[in-house]
């Protein structure tokens, strides 16, 4: 369902703000490394070097570095290593909702749950997606808890949490610097945990342009992505209350706000030129999350909301 929102779904001409991947551009030297990069020969297997860099960005072992192609290929090896028949995996709604259907296709006993619940597995996004909620995991009695936190890096008040034994944390790094496209994400785990991902993942998952533009995307400077995004969402927010309304939530790279019939108002927008993230898949009908994006395209979302 979360694919529905996806930019390469929008007509040609209409401005997307149902992405929430970051507004700014591509690191340049990203950009030149993919670009650069060598197809000609295999990439490492496992992705070794940009699981180095990753380990020393978080102080851990490359041994506890997974990476994989988007985190949502991280997903259901997870799935796949830790559900299938006989076992439990949960997440904490409203969420993404790849989690669901990795767990269902891996054969194991799937719901929506409470951060305490008994499982096997526990998906748990922090912030939420779209309800940018930060739950607190220290009640979790999964057997393993995977934090997701493909947006944390992008929020300023979101505190990110450390791996051990039981918990494992995913991140993207295509969100973070507007690559959607190069499908980049990683895991950072327990070295046992962290081997069986690794083990359900095929060989060469991870592309030589994606491992060259992931090395030099790492090496950017995150707080100023975040600084920026920041900026552009405060204006969005000052832009929506001039329209009088008042976001129900708004972080990282996206701002969510009710509007009452969220399926309605969407198809209205689009006739307009603008595509906004209706999240009635989530189970929240009355919501739209819209990304945050540049002025000249806040300023085309405000004119088309006045006639919606």
């Amino acid at each position: 369902a979360e694919l529905l929102g996806a930019s390469f779904f929008s007509p040609a001409g209409v401005i997307d703000f149902s992405t929430a991947a970051s507004p700014l551009p591509p690191p340049p030297a990203a950009m030149a490394a993919l670009r650069a990069a060598d197809v000609t020969r295999y990439p490492h297997p496992t992705a070794r070097p940009l699981r180095e860099a990753i380990a020393a960005r978080h102080g851990v072992t490359p041994d506890e570095v997974v990476v994989g192609a988007g985190s949502v290929e991280l997903v259901w090896a997870l799935a796949r290593a830790f559900g299938g028949a006989g076992r439990r995996v949960g997440w904490v709604a409203p969420a993404f909702g790849e989690y669901a259907q990795a767990a269902r296709a891996s054969g194991a006993e799937t719901r929506a749950v409470a951060v305490d619940a008994a499982c096997d597995l526990l998906f748990v996004a922090r912030p939420g997606n779209p309800t940018l909620a930060v739950p607190a995991i220290d009640g979790a009695r999964a057997a393993l808890v995977v934090v997701d936190e493909a947006y944390q890096p992008l929020c300023d008040d979101v505190p990110p949490v450390a791996p051990n034994e039981s918990v494992a944390v995913l991140r993207s790094l295509t969100k973070l610097f507007a690559l959607p496209g190069l499908r980049l994400g990683y895991l950072v785990a327990s070295r046992t945990v962290a081997r069986a991902v690794q083990a359900a993942l095929p060989p060469w998952n991870v592309s030589q342009p994606a491992m060259a533009a992931g090395l030099a995307a790492l090496a950017g400077a995150v707080e100023a992505v975040r600084a920026a995004v920041a900026r552009l969402r405060a204006r969005l927010v000052e832009r929506l209350a001039g329209l009088g309304v008042t976001p129900v939530a708004a972080g990282g790279s996206f701002v969510v706000v009710d509007v009452g019939d969220a399926r309605r108002f969407a198809d209205a927008m689009l006739a307009r030129g603008v595509r906004v993230r209706d999240c009635a898949s989530f189970g929240l009908p009355s919501l739209v999350r819209l990304g945050v994006r540049g002025d000249d395209d806040q300023v085309r979302l405000v004119e088309a909301w006045e006639g919606a």
